[in-house]
């Protein structure tokens, strides 16, 4: 396993991630101009861009196996380890970024959901139950049908 490897595998991640939070930004601005087409293009680039990380993923699981950051730090030169140290540390951020974003989004959703929601019980009230029972149009009282006959 090389050094350079992972870090070349995790400066990927580290370039798709932050694309991926890009169009977290982006995908905020669309909902707020509530522009469905956009969205729908949107959501394309995105599920490429994680197609891609999850291939990144894989070569870097690849590359480390099963040990851990810390453990693979232990074996390599210091000037390497800040490298990798460094992008790692950015990388964390960028994830936190796009969750925080993402729950926004995800809260501007429920909003427009809402909104949607209340709007379509304005335009169609909820039709009465049509169902037989008491209180039916006919005679109160008195069963449709006669037992005696």
């Amino acid at each position: 396993m090389s050094i350079h490897q992972l870090i070349d595998s995790m400066a990927k991640l580290l370039k798709l991630h932050k694309s991926l939070l890009e169009l977290a930004f982006k995908k905020t601005g669309i909902l707020e101009a509530e522009d469905v087409f956009a969205l729908t293009n949107l959501l394309k680039e995105e599920q490429t861009h994680i197609f891609a990380i999850e291939k990144l993923e894989a070569e870097r699981r690849r590359i480390t196996g099963d040990q851990t950051l810390s453990e693979l730090l232990e074996k390599w030169p210091e000037q390497e380890k800040e490298t990798l140290l460094e992008i790692s540390q950015e990388l964390q951020d960028v994830i936190r970024q796009i969750q925080q974003q993402n729950e926004l989004n995800q809260g501007l959703i429920n909003q427009s959901l809402k909104f949607i929601s209340f709007s379509m019980s304005l335009i169609a009230p909820p039709q009465e139950d049509f169902n037989y029972g008491q209180g039916e149009p006919g005679s109160p009282g008195k069963s449709l049908f006669n037992s005696k006959a």
